[in-house]
C-alpha cells in the first residue's frame, strides 16, 4: 500500500483512502475527496490541457479551460514515450501535443489521452 494517497480533484494528501474520502472537496461533484488512482510520479500532467506540474496539488490549483471543473485534472496513466487519444486513436509524443489536437469523437472537441 502507498504511503500517501491524493485527491484527484483538489490534490489533498492523506495517509489512507479512508481518511482522504472523509475530507470535504469543493472541486468534487460528491463534495468529498476522490482518490487519485495513478502511480506516484516525478511529474504530473493535466489530461485535458497537457499542463505539467511536479505535484498533484500544484496541478489541480491551475486553471484549465478544457476541464468541466475549471481546474486541471491529473492524467492517471504512466509517463510514456507516445500517447494515444482514447476516442480517435491519434498519436503524439506528449500529452500537451495530443490535447492540442481536434477530435471530432470527443465530447470536449480535443483529443483525450488513454491510460
Amino acid at each position: 500500500m502507498a504511503d500517501k494517497v491524493y485527491c484527484r480533484k483538489c490534490g489533498r494528501e492523506a495517509s489512507s483512502i479512508l481518511t482522504l474520502t472523509q475530507n470535504t472537496c469543493r472541486k468534487s461533484g460528491t463534495g468529498k475527496c476522490e482518490p487519485y488512482e495513478g502511480t506516484v510520479q516525478s511529474k504530473y500532467f493535466c489530461k485535458k490541457c497537457g499542463r505539467e506540474s511536479s505535484s498533484i496539488l500544484t496541478l489541480t490549483q491551475n486553471t484549465c479551460r478544457k476541464s468541466g471543473t475549471g481546474s486541471c485534472e491529473p492524467y492517471e496513466g504512466s509517463i510514456k514515450s507516445k500517447y494515444v487519444c482514447k476516442k480517435c486513436g491519434r498519436e503524439a509524443s506528449s500529452i500537451l501535443i495530443l490535447t492540442q489536437n481536434t477530435c471530432r469523437k470527443s465530447g470536449t472537441g480535443s483529443c483525450e489521452p488513454a491510460r
